[in-house]
């Protein structure tokens, strides 16, 4: 299922009311960014607020506005927000565990994984080592 989040702001400039959003679609963010640190900007770009404006730096004293999360997202999206790095560890081992799934289906003949909790932990385990090097 695509993960996918709204992420928006409300603040006045020059006596105008201005309502910036955007769809990010987490998946590929995530690919591409350590870190949430570029949702501001990117917000600002895809509304055309250039970043190096008054109008900009109005926006970064605003908070930022979570909403209509999809997919993993979902759980953790809060009236206080979205907690980016619990969803990003979590987005991380789930497409760890489908991995290992595949593994162990394609290889061992192994559909359910939770119903063998040390075969999953060694996968994982291996799939991390992996990783490493």
């Amino acid at each position: 299922m695509k993960n996918s989040i709204v992420i928006s702001a409300e603040f006045f400039f020059k006596g105008q009311k201005l309502s910036p959003s955007l769809v990010v679609d987490l998946d590929a963010y995530i690919k591409n960014h350590s870190t949430p640190t570029s949702i501001l900007p990117l917000l600002a770009k895809n509304n055309n607020i250039d970043l190096y404006s008054y109008e900009y730096e109005v926006l970064q004293s605003e908070p930022l506005i979570f909403s209509n999360a999809t997919g993993l997202a979902e759980q953790f999206l809060s009236i206080g927000g979205f907690d980016f790095e619990a969803f990003t560890q979590a987005w991380n081992d789930q497409r760890i565990l489908d991995a290992v799934s595949h593994i162990a289906s394609t290889h061992l003949s192994v559909d359910d994984l939770s119903a063998q909790p040390e075969l999953k932990s060694a996968l994982i385990e291996a799939f991390k080592l992996g990783q490493q090097s």
